[in-house]
């Protein structure tokens, strides 16, 4: 008895690991079959054959096959919105057939446009949806019409559309987001990737990373990818590994997670595996980007966020194409950073389109260094490439002025700084007399090269790069979460500011200029200052 048991069962198990779903389909481009596109189900790679062509026998986990969209093609899409470069699989065994339809684009010149970290939530303590399709939307809406004049636009949506803490407290997860994102009418293709916050906090298993993703791939399609876009190859990548380890002791949970919702950061074997087969089809002369939710490369002293033996086989697949140009989001801050650990690799950090998660009063778009939220936008172009930061309110806008004068008077006479400083001693006090006749410039595009200059009557003035918190976005969100008796974290208590520069004038009314030259010297920004300059909690 116990044999004839033992041969069902091996007979089920060989059922199962031989019942592989056969995907075939033909890629065409305006009614014509498209040779040499590249098809994948995740994990492997196949080509289509002179007819457009393609079969693979997709591996069980598979969710999606989808393409490669090659160079002067671009997906069709049903909407307008979400490129249809990807079809969702049944995967149960029984033969698919899904065909892909491209439409030729002149991609000589074209623009991405970037967003980030949204934070859609639909929560009550902060109006995000209503800033966001009021204020956000209209001013995107503009920059592709503007980019458009250049070529092809595209829309980089760097993850955390949605923040799982308030998925099931405020009933709106990732597709509610999506589908705001979606009705918001952009009016250009949107390419994702997925953040940390856009993983279901109520999933832990024993494969936690890969089952809380689950309503992204169901709404938005797959968490890595890669088009081709001019002569240019773009990576849409999953980096972050979602744990939702042990609740945290003292800590709030959130309703209706399983856990801590912490994750790590990193790439999947899989996606290893098929990052390794997509780039064998690249030439050494090819431009590639990355795009990711959380930076690759770091600052700190160790250099990387993810496993160094992960990091060094990185650098080794990439240090073929040269430079590669990384775009990420997550830090809810703005900075440029050369790698020296890793030189290949160089990252444009992107500020929050959200600001800081439309929490800062009354300024619902200021990020965390004093960056006005916005937008960053790339226009890719056969004589050089251009970018600028559009914000919101004020289209292009990189820096802001204070005269600490005016400051220096609103931090000593108003009593909820002065209270808010007794509680947090390690917070600057720009009462002191240190400040006195400072020009303080936040100008939150900074690159590694670029020269400040701050003038007063002609006169060039010493300026120094400085850390020194944004005042304005102090009082926009510390001093609330203080009067409001809202925990601070370690972290918080005292804050840098990565993009900023001081210069002493020598009297307290005289008008400055300040200036940013590139690092051949020529000028590319500059704003004459009145003085006294008004320290108000309004952004301008």
């Amino acid at each position: 008895m116990k044999v004839v048991v033992s041969a069902v069962v091996m007979l089920l198990l060989s059922v199962q690991v031989f019942a592989q779903t056969k995907v075939s389909g033909v890629v065409t481009a305006e009614g014509k079959p498209l040779a040499g596109v590249n098809v994948s189900d995740g994990r492997d790679i196949v080509q289509t054959d002179s007819f457009g062509r393609y079969e693979i026998v997709v591996k069980p986990w598979s969710e999606h096959v989808y393409i490669t969209p090659p160079s002067g093609y671009s997906p069709e899409s049903e909407d307008g919105f979400a490129p249809g470069f990807f079809a969702h699989l049944v995967n149960d065994g029984t033969p698919e057939t899904h065909d892909f339809r491209l439409r030729k684009e002149c991609q000589d010149n074209y623009s991405m446009i970037f967003l980030t970290d949204l934070h859609l939530t639909n929560a009550d303590f902060k109006p995000d949806l209503k800033t966001f399709k009021e204020v956000a939307a209209p001013a995107i809406r503009n920059q592709v019409k503007a980019a458009s004049s250049y070529g092809p636009v595209y829309l980089a949506n760097l993850g955390d559309l949605s923040h799982e803490r308030y998925w099931y407290q405020y009933d709106y997860n990732v597709s509610d987001a999506y589908n705001t994102l979606k009705e918001a009418n952009l009016s250009a293709l949107v390419y994702s990737v997925p953040g940390n916050h856009d993983n279901d906090g109520a999933i832990k298993t024993d494969n936690t990373d890969w089952d809380a993703g689950h309503l992204y791939r169901k709404t938005i399609g797959p968490e890595y990818y890669s088009v081709n876009i001019g002569k240019d190859h773009w990576l849409f990548l999953d980096d972050i590994l979602f744990v939702n380890g042990p609740f945290k002791p003292n800590r709030p949970r959130a309703v209706g997670a399983a856990g801590s919702l912490s994750y790590e950061k990193g790439f999947t074997k899989n996606q290893m595996e098929w990052l390794k087969q997509d780039l064998s089809y690249l030439s050494d002369t090819t431009r590639v980007f990355i795009c990711v939710h959380s930076p690759i490369v770091s600052d700190g002293s160790k250099g990387y966020t993810f496993r160094k033996g992960q990091m060094d086989t990185l650098s080794t697949m990439f240090s073929r194409f040269g430079k590669v140009m990384i775009y990420a989001g997550h830090m809810h801050r703005t900075y440029f950073m050369h790698s020296t650990q890793y030189p290949v690799f160089e990252t444009t950090v992107l500020t929050a389109t959200s600001g800081d998660m439309w929490e800062s009063q009354p300024n619902r778009v200021l990020g965390i260094e004093g960056e006005d939220g916005g937008v960053y936008v790339v226009n890719y172009l056969k004589d050089g490439d251009k970018d600028s930061w559009q914000s919101h309110l004020f289209g292009e806008k990189v820096m802001r002025v204070f005269d600490m004068n005016t400051v220096a008077k609103h931090y000593r006479k108003d009593k909820d700084i002065r209270r808010q400083l007794e509680k947090y001693p390690q917070r600057l006090d720009y009462a002191d007399k240190e400040f006195r006749n400072m020009i303080l410039v936040n100008y939150w595009m900074y690159k590694s090269g670029q020269t400040v200059e701050v003038f007063e009557d002609g006169k060039l003035l010493d300026v120094e790069k400085v850390t020194y918190e944004d005042p304005l976005f102090n009082v926009s969100y510390y001093l609330h979460l203080f009067l409001d008796r809202l925990p601070v974290k370690p972290s918080q208590k005292t804050i840098i500011n990565r993009h900023a520069f001081a210069a002493r004038a020598s009297s307290r009314n005289s008008d400055v200029l300040v200036r940013v030259k590139d690092a051949e010297g020529k000028v590319i920004y500059e704003e004459l200052v009145k003085r006294p300059k008004p320290f108000t909690y309004e952004m301008k």
